[in-house]
C-alpha cells in the first residue's frame, strides 16, 4: 500500500488499524515471554519442614493455627496420604491423630482410589516412601493432635510476589513499554493533520495542500479553503461597494462647495464646516474599507522620530501636545501607515482628553509609545468595544469632532500589521492612556 493510500484512510480505519497491532503486539510478547522465560516449577515442601513448624522449634514462616476439632478430614488417596503416613511416623503419632490435605487438590481415577482405609502394611510401605532421601511434596496443611486433645494447624507461607506473579508481571512491563511508542506514535498520526488544520485556519494559503492525513482531516481542510473563499469574495464585494459608495459621494459634495462659495459669510462658513465635516469621514471610510489593499512597504523607522513628527504637527495647530523620547527606538513597518496610527491616537486624545502627552521607550526587546490624556476616561467594559468600527462612545466622547468611529479601529489593524499589539487603559489619577507596544528592531 502506497504512502498516499495510508493517508486518505478514514479515522476509523486508522484507529482500529492501530487497535489490532496493539492486540497483535501484545500476544506476541506473551508468547516471547512463555519462550524465553519457561514457567517456574512448582513450590514443593519436605516434611521435615512440616514436622518444625508443628514442633514450633524455630520460625519457618508457616503460620499456626489452634483448633478444638479436627479442621479437616483424614486423607484417604494419593500424596496427601503417603504425607500423612510419612508425617504420622516422624512426628510418632497414631495415623488417625495425624491429617493432611493438599491446597491444590489432585485427582485420582476411580479406579485407583482405596475403597477403605489401608492396612498396617500399606501404611509401613507408605511410610517409607514419604521418608525416603529426596521425597518432596506439593504445599499441604498439616494438623496434628495434641496432648491436650485440641489440633494443631500449620500451612505453608503465602508471599504476595510468586514467581507466577513476578513473570506475570515481567510480561506486562515489556508489553507496555513497547506499546507506549506505537500508542504515542499512532496518537501523534491522528491528531496532527487537525493541528495542521488550525495553523492553517490561522495563517494564509490553501489549507487543502498543508494538512494532509485522514480523509476526514482532508474534508475538513476542502471546506475551510471554501469557507474562506466565500468570506473572501464577500469581503471584495462589501469593499467594493462602500469604496464605490464613499468615491461617488465625492462628486456632489465638489459641487455643493461651488454653489456655497456665493452664499454670505455666516451660512457659508456653516455650510463648508459641514461639507468639510463629510469629506473627513469620506476619507476615513475610504481607507477602512482600503486598509488591507492599501501599499505596505516594511523598513526600519525610527519610533521616536515619527512621534516627533506627529507631535510637531499637532503644536502648529496649537494643541496641547508633550512628547518624552531620548535615543533610537526602531521598528520594522511602514512609515505612512505608523504614522497614521499615531496620528489617529493622538488626535483621539486631544480632542477628546484636552491634551495628549506622549512618551516612546524602550524595554524587554519592544518599543512602547505611551499616550495619555486628561479627560474623563472610559467605562471599564468599554475599553475594548470603542476598536469596534463605527463605534462611538457618546456619554463620554463629543459629537463636535465629527468622527466617523473609525479613527481606533484603523490605529489597531496598521499596529498589528506591524506585528504589535495597542490597548487602552484608565489611569488612577484621571484620563485615559493608549499603549502601543511593537517589537524592537535589533541593530
Amino acid at each position: 500500500m502506497s504512502r498516499l493510500s495510508i493517508r486518505t484512510l478514514s479515522i476509523r480505519t486508522l484507529a482500529a488499524g492501530f487497535t489490532v497491532a496493539a492486540i497483535l503486539l501484545c500476544l506476541t510478547v506473551a508468547f516471547v515471554i512463555a519462550l524465553a522465560f519457561p514457567a517456574p516449577p512448582p513450590a514443593r515442601v519436605t516434611l521435615d519442614e512440616v514436622q518444625a513448624a508443628l514442633s514450633g522449634e524455630a520460625d519457618t514462616g508457616w503460620r499456626r493455627r489452634v483448633a478444638a476439632a479436627p479442621p479437616f478430614e483424614a486423607a484417604r488417596e494419593g500424596q496427601a496420604l503417603v504425607a500423612q503416613a510419612g508425617l504420622a511416623v516422624l512426628l510418632d503419632a497414631p495415623m488417625t491423630e495425624v491429617r493432611v490435605r493438599l491446597l491444590s487438590p489432585e485427582r485420582t481415577p476411580a479406579s485407583r482410589r482405596p475403597s477403605g482405609a489401608p492396612s498396617e502394611g500399606v501404611k509401613a510401605l507408605l511410610a517409607g516412601m514419604a521418608l525416603s532421601p529426596g521425597m518432596s511434596f506439593a504445599p499441604f496443611e498439616a494438623a496434628v493432635r495434641q496432648a491436650d486433645g485440641r489440633w494443631a494447624v500449620v500451612a505453608p507461607p503465602s508471599p504476595w510476589l510468586t514467581p507466577q506473579r513476578l513473570r506475570m508481571g515481567l510480561a506486562f512491563l515489556i508489553a507496555a513499554a513497547v506499546l507506549l511508542p506505537l500508542a504515542l506514535w499512532g496518537a501523534g498520526r491522528l491528531t496532527a493533520p487537525f493541528q495542521r488544520l488550525a495553523e492553517a485556519a490561522r495563517g494564509e494559503g490553501r489549507a487543502e495542500t498543508f494538512v494532509g492525513g485522514p480523509r476526514e482531516a482532508q474534508e475538513a481542510a476542502r471546506a475551510l479553503d471554501a469557507m474562506r473563499d466565500r468570506l473572501g469574495e464577500a469581503l471584495k464585494e462589501r469593499t467594493a461597494i462602500m469604496a464605490a459608495v464613499a468615491h461617488d459621494l465625492r462628486t456632489p459634495l465638489t459641487g455643493l462647495r461651488l454653489r456655497v462659495e456665493g452664499l454670505a459669510e455666516g451660512p457659508r462658513t456653516a455650510a463648508v464646516a459641514d461639507i468639510a465635516r463629510m469629506e473627513r469621514l469620506i476619507a476615513q471610510l475610504l481607507t477602512y474599507v482600503r486598509g488591507e489593499e492599501a501599499p505596505w512597504t516594511p523598513e526600519p523607522v525610527d519610533l521616536a522620530d515619527l512621534a516627533r513628527e506627529c507631535v510637531a504637527r499637532q503644536v502648529a495647530m496649537g494643541r496641547e501636545v508633550t512628547l518624552t523620547a531620548d535615543g533610537e527606538h526602531l521598528v520594522r513597518g511602514d512609515g505612512d501607515q505608523l504614522e497614521r496610527a499615531l496620528t489617529n491616537l493622538i488626535d483621539n486624545a486631544v480632542l477628546y482628553g484636552d491634551r495628549a502627552d506622549v512618551a516612546v521607550s524602550s524595554e524587554s526587546g519592544e518599543v512602547v509609545c505611551v499616550i495619555d490624556d486628561g479627560g474623563p476616561g472610559l467605562p471599564p467594559d468599554q475599553l475594548e468595544a470603542v476598536f469596534s468600527p463605527f463605534r462611538r462612545l457618546e456619554a463620554s466622547r463629543s459629537r463636535a469632532t465629527g468622527g466617523a468611529g473609525l479613527g481606533l479601529s484603523i490605529s489597531r489593524t496598521i499596529i498589528e500589521r506591524c506585528g504589535g499589539r495597542v490597548a487602552l487603559s484608565n489611569r488612577s489619577e484621571g484620563g485615559l492612556r493608549a499603549r502601543v507596544r511593537l517589537p524592537r528592531l535589533m541593530e
